[in-house]
């Protein structure tokens, strides 16, 4: 439900860093979520294939999720590691509308419009 109510924010952040930086999955970090009153704040980030980032985290967490990374579909996909409160990890390859580079596309024309 987080991810779904969430699409077009993340969408549009994954496609944003695929194009600086490469394929990569969006990181959920549960672990470092924190809450103030009713708002709850969960980190995201973005991990590259080949970053530094990457390296410093020893790897993608295992095989299967360095073979979704390789092989997903980023104008239509969204690779999401999630990172649980009792140090395991599972993951999504998740599709929803709007694809990828057209959240970019609304996001930024959305940004250029509230600047003027």
């Amino acid at each position: 439900m987080f991810i779904r109510s969430q699409w077009a924010d993340f969408a549009a952040f994954a496609w944003a860093n695929f194009l600086k930086e490469g394929r990569g999955a969006v990181v959920i970090d549960l672990r470092n979520a924190s809450k103030s009153g009713q708002n709850l704040s969960v980190p995201s980030y973005y991990v590259a294939e080949s970053s530094e980032r990457l390296s410093v985290r020893g790897g993608w967490p295992s095989e299967e999720i360095a073979d979704v990374v390789r092989s997903y579909d980023p104008e239509l996909d969204v690779v999401f590691i999630v990172l649980r409160l009792d140090g395991d990890c599972f993951h999504y390859n998740a599709s929803d509308e709007p694809a990828p580079p057209d959240a970019y596309e609304k996001k930024n024309r959305g940004l250029v419009k509230d600047a003027s």
